[in-house]
């Protein structure tokens, strides 16, 4: 049973229940509380008004760059045009030099050979996927390199880690099910990513259709909580002064889960969320100027 097939968003049957297989029970459908939420509530009313977002009457004017212009002309390709406004900041900011990358999720191979062509010379790109019939494209002369397995076995992605890695950038196409993208993200952001990486996780939406929400706890959810997470220096230090420069009260050190000292920044979009890891665990430094 192939879970790890980029783009899939229309699941078989098969997909949420027991697989013969592996021995997985079947899914269990949790729905999602929906807009009903307490950031609604805080708008005025004429903010809440039904409005009508339409279809663009050309969408490929909306769209611009190397990986959108190469990947239009690679056969077998799946993706939502407003990603690549993303992928293209990503791209760039990887600079000139080689850089190794991970996408969890191969299908037809259009995403990989897209990431393949247009990171500089010299990278390497790993993909992932549970269907061995995406090993057909591994162009080893090429560095794009595809390995059998599931993104929900922790074994596995360390082997993989270990062949390739550390990684410059991760992206998440899998299966989109909600444990299955906790599970990635838990094992390959501390280890897998190098200082200063970057890690994608896409099609967020899926966290919202009961045929991947697999668990009670969403990706959406957990990325929240991550938001906490990367805040934690400041619980129980409500005081400024405790992290300026040159104060007698600045503190040297703070003691945080070492996930938290990781955490640099978190980009939502549209079914994206974006991590950076730190380069570094340096505290803040507040700094006040002479007036």
């Amino acid at each position: 049973m192939a879970e790890e097939h980029e783009g899939r968003e229309q699941p078989e049957e098969q997909e949420v229940t027991a697989s013969e297989e592996t021995g997985e029970q079947s899914v269990q459908q949790y729905p999602h509380p929906g807009l009903e939420t307490r950031a609604l509530s805080r708008f005025p009313e004429a903010a809440v008004q039904p409005v009508a977002r339409t279809v663009p009457e050309d969408p490929d004017a909306e769209v611009e760059g190397e990986l959108f212009q190469y990947w239009s002309k690679t056969p077998g390709g799946h993706k939502w045009l407003h990603y690549f406004e993303l992928y293209e900041e990503i791209l760039h900011s990887l600079g000139s030099r080689p850089a190794r990358m991970l996408e969890i999720g191969v299908f037809r191979g259009g995403s990989v050979r897209m990431w393949s062509h247009c990171l500089p010379p010299g990278s390497t790109v790993v993909g992932i996927d549970l269907d061995e019939t995406c090993k057909q494209f591994e162009d080893a002369a090429s560095n794009l390199h595809v390995r059998i397995g599931s993104q929900a076995d922790p074994d596995f992605l360390k082997s993989v880690a270990e062949e390739f890695g550390p990684f410059d950038f991760i992206l998440d196409d899998g299966s989109h099910r909600t444990d299955h993208m906790i599970d990635s993200f838990t094992h390959l952001f501390p280890e897998a990513l190098v200082p200063g990486g970057q890690y994608l996780v896409e099609d967020t939406h899926t966290n919202y259709w009961l045929a991947y929400r697999d668990s009670a706890y969403s990706f959406v959810d957990f990325s929240k909580d991550l938001i906490d997470m990367m805040h934690a220096i400041y619980l129980d230090r409500p005081d400024e002064r405790l992290f300026r420069e040159e104060h007698a009260s600045r503190l040297d050190e703070v003691r945080v889960p070492e996930i938290a000292a990781m955490l640099k920044e978190i980009r939502f979009r549209d079914s994206l969320v974006l991590f950076q890891k730190h380069r570094h665990y340096h505290l803040p430094v507040s700094r006040l100027l002479e007036e």
